[in-house]
């Protein structure tokens, strides 16, 4: 027995061995690559500091992939090159930490912070799913609409993904679904489309809506408000939820029955109504139970309540009140304090800044790309062939659609791969008369992908959050499938309505 499992670590640790020289020879490979293309300048009509600018670009795309280095180390490789090698001033690699992006991001970070930490997020939850009957079809509804609801109170999908994540596995626990069956890994699909399909449709739902929002020129961000954002995608979000609801039902709600009042198999314990197991504590099989109710409102509770209540509010109404939703936001960071919602050990922990400076010199691209002179020679070469895609609107949205499905196996960053893409998009955009919303959104709508686990961030965070013990990633990346082709329809079916308000 020993001596197996002697073997078995030998062989983890070969592996493990193996997968880092692969992940050092790839990391080499693009660096080489990189100082090939700067050295020899092949590509007709750029300039030495725009191949300089692609070629840095490319070894750090192949360093994201492989992972080599952190996602924000790798990014600030980046920048010291540009401005090292390429030539590329200070002010245009950095320029995102200068203006209201960053600072709006780093508000609405903190806000997550808040709602994590004074309970507010996890109560609204329960009180939104103790709304439904305990039938499956109930409790796919209630998933669908807690994600949907809570999106615009919070910007990470992730801490979302792993707040909501138990409370679904628990569910299914008490209504005696055995884990990684069909009705357990139907509520986690749920629990997971409910939280993502909100994001592309309201800026404040994901860091990575305010991320995209900086890549469109001035005229076209005063244009799409939080306000005027959301009616432009609602038609896709109707779509999808309506689309994926029933696909749920008919592939995860037959064949299989909860059990009752007999044990479950994969799931600790017997199934009890939610008000005994919330009288009993901890049961007997080690299951934490559904509590039936968390008190009345906690003072901190209350106070991060109005905060969020009045942001939500000030950012909604901004055509009206014409205070940036950066000012918001940094009032709301430091009402916070005031009102001792979070403390400054709170603040420093549970913010984070590493994906803060990753997003920041991401944004920067666009500027890069400017001042490299690569955003004219991308309208000089790939001009023709935009133009020709751009004229069925149809085949311009669903494209962009399925090209991003397949370049996000390889760009692992949501946000770095929707800043490469509009740094490219929104020149050429102009030049066919196409809005660069439609293409920015066609992109944002098909950016998420957990055919791979590494690719979701909000998969990760709501897979581990349950120790991966609800639902099997093979069957869940079957789902990944189905809910993309979902999102594709939901871009076709808004083709009229976007052609009816001007923007294609």
């Amino acid at each position: 027995m020993i001596d197996r499992v002697n073997c078995e670590g030998k062989r983890v640790l070969v592996k493990e061995k193996a997968k880092r020289r692969i992940k050092l020879g790839c990391a080499a490979a693009g660096a080489l690559a990189a100082v090939v293309l700067i050295a020899t300048c092949p590509i007709p009509g750029l300039s030495y500091q725009a191949t300089a600018v692609l070629g840095i670009l490319i070894m750090a795309i192949v360093w994201w992939i492989t992972g080599v280095l952190p996602e924000f180390v790798t990014a600030v490789v980046m920048a010291v090159l540009f401005v090292v090698v390429a030539g590329i001033s200070v002010g245009a690699t950095f320029s995102t930490f200068a203006s209201s992006t960053w600072w709006l991001l780093l508000s609405a970070f903190t806000l997550g912070v808040g709602m994590k930490t004074s309970g507010l997020m996890k109560r609204i939850a329960l009180a939104i799913v103790r709304k439904f009957p305990r039938t499956f079809r109930c409790q796919v509804i209630a998933q669908l609409v807690t994600g949907t609801v809570l999106g615009p109170l919070i910007p990470s999908l992730a801490v979302k993904g792993a707040m909501l994540a138990p409370l679904a596995m628990n569910i299914g626990d008490e209504l005696g679904y055995e884990r990684q069956g069909k009705r357990a890994t139907g509520l986690f699909a749920a629990m997971l489309v409910g939280i993502r399909t909100v994001a592309p449709t309201i800026v404040s739902a994901s860091v990575t809506g305010y991320a995209l929002m900086a890549t469109l020129p001035a005229d076209v961000q005063e244009q799409f408000n939080m306000a005027s954002w959301f009616v432009a995608a609602l038609p896709w979000l109707v779509v999808v939820l309506v689309l994926n609801y029933f696909l749920i039902m008919g592939i995860y709600g037959r064949g299989e029955k909860a059990a009752s009042g007999s044990e479950t198999v994969g799931a600790p314990g017997n199934a009890q109504s939610l008000k005994q197991s919330s009288r009993g504590g901890i049961d007997e099989g080690g299951k934490q139970p559904i509590p039936d109710g968390l008190g009345p409102l906690s003072a901190v509770e209350k106070r991060m309540l109005a905060i969020i209540l009045v942001t939500v509010v000030l950012w909604a109404t901004e055509p009206f009140h014409h205070v940036s939703a950066m000012a918001v936001g940094l009032a709301a960071l430091v009402a916070m304090f005031v009102l001792k919602v979070i403390d400054v050990p709170a603040f420093k922990s549970g913010v984070n800044w590493t994906s803060l400076l990753f997003i920041g010199i991401a944004l920067g691209l666009g500027s890069v790309f400017a001042e490299a002179g690569l955003n004219d020679w991308v309208m000089q070469t790939c001009g023709p062939a935009f133009q020709a895609l751009a004229g069925n609107p149809y085949l311009l949205v669903l494209g962009i659609g399925v090209i991003t499905v397949v370049l996000r196996f390889l760009i692992v960053s949501e946000v770095a791969y929707l800043n490469l893409l509009m740094a490219f998009l929104v020149p050429m955009a102009a030049s066919v008369g196409v809005n660069p919303w439609v293409l920015g959104f066609s992109a944002y709508a098909l950016v998420i992908a957990w055919f791979a686990k590494y690719q979701s961030p909000i998969y990760l965070a709501a897979f581990y959050a349950v120790d991966g013990k609800m639902a099997k990633h093979s069957e869940l990346a079957k789902y990944c499938g189905v809910y993309l082709v979902t999102c594709l329809v939901g871009l076709a079916v808004s083709v009229p309505y976007w052609q009816w308000m001007g923007l294609l």
